[in-house]
């Protein structure tokens, strides 16, 4: 592809021009073609600089979901080395779901800019307009049936890192993995399995940012926030998106070797409402207590008179006497 054997030039010497006779000799283009794709990849948000007789060279990657930005930002070993980038899709979790079934690879990433039927937790609908980053993976994990349920909580912790990483925005966890900034939702993950639940096989994990948004794209009605509203200003996408995959990476392979309790810590230093008292229903059932955290299964623990009474994830929808939704 032209573009890309382009922007690969470029990128070759950062910051410094590359003469227009070099990249006609290498890639056997008229400098009129030259001259035709440097003005759409401008258009298209990257930052390029020209002079007569020096040349061209790459300034600034854009701020929008770009394909090639996103693979020069990776520094993963696997996760999203295959990466498929779409303008719209209905949901990027059933399209990765699909690759599963057909044989698709471990770290196997789509990216959509814009979802049509996005969904959460519960079938919950995500609304997920251009500006956001919607992204899932598939993983092949080594690991038990019983680990692999606790992937999401993985990736909240992940997710959160990364974000803090890039925006220095820091982000509480919402039991199980929904990512809150005072109070309000960014972040959504979900995990679904590719293939019957008895053997762990193919498990899809589904990341939603509030990014590059305003409130009112994604309803007022709804208590959610953006990154853009938070800092006053949009952020790379393209580098959220790498990092996002890079953190997921180091954090899996860590869990594979070490098991669940780093993991499970780092959860913690995040987890909004310990310490708080929280309703949990469960079915037509409604308890009453005090949140005391999670256990090595990363189930919740809530303490009833005394007693302790832990609750699987699947099962529980939470409301703080502060009006936060767990």
């Amino acid at each position: 592809m032209v573009r890309k054997a382009i922007l690969d030039l470029l990128a070759q010497r950062p910051g410094t021009f590359v003469s227009g006779e070099v990249i006609s000799k290498k890639l056997n283009l008229t400098r009129a073609a030259i001259w035709k794709q440097i003005q759409a990849l401008k258009a298209s948000g990257y930052e390029i600089d020209s002079l007569t007789k020096n040349g061209y060279r790459l300034l600034k990657l854009p701020l929008s979901l770009d394909e090639w930005s996103i693979g020069y930002e990776l520094r993963t070993n696997v996760l999203g080395r295959e990466l498929h980038l779409f303008e719209t899709i209905p949901s990027t979790n059933d399209w990765v779901k699909a690759e599963a079934l057909k044989g698709g690879a471990h770290g196997l990433v789509a990216v959509a800019k814009e979802q049509k039927g996005g969904r959460g937790r519960q079938m919950r609908a995500w609304v997920s307009p251009p500006g956001g980053l919607w992204l899932s993976v598939l993983l092949k994990p080594r690991l038990s049936l019983a680990d692999a349920s606790k992937l999401t909580l993985l990736a909240s912790v992940s997710v959160a890192e990364a974000i803090e990483a890039v925006t220095k925005v820091s982000l509480g966890i919402k039991w199980p993995n929904d990512l809150l900034f005072n109070g309000r939702k960014v972040v959504g993950i979900l995990g679904e399995v590719a293939g019957e639940w008895n053997t762990v096989q193919s498990i899809v994990l589904g990341i939603g940012v509030n990014a590059n948004l305003s409130r009112h794209q994604i309803g007022e009605e709804i208590q959610a926030d953006t990154l853009q509203e938070i800092l006053g200003e949009p952020l790379n996408l393209n580098s959220l998106a790498a990092r996002i995959l890079e953190h997921l990476e180091k954090d899996l392979e860590l869990f594979e070797r070490q098991g669940f309790a780093s993991i499970c810590e780092r959860w913690l230093q995040r987890a909004v409402g310990i310490g708080e008292q929280v309703q949990v229903r469960q079915g037509k059932e409604l308890f009453l207590g005090i949140f005391k955290g999670i256990n090595e299964n990363g189930e919740f623990i809530l303490e009833l008179a005394g007693a302790e009474k832990v609750f699987a994830a699947a099962e529980v929808s939470i409301r703080s006497e502060s009006g936060i939704y767990f």
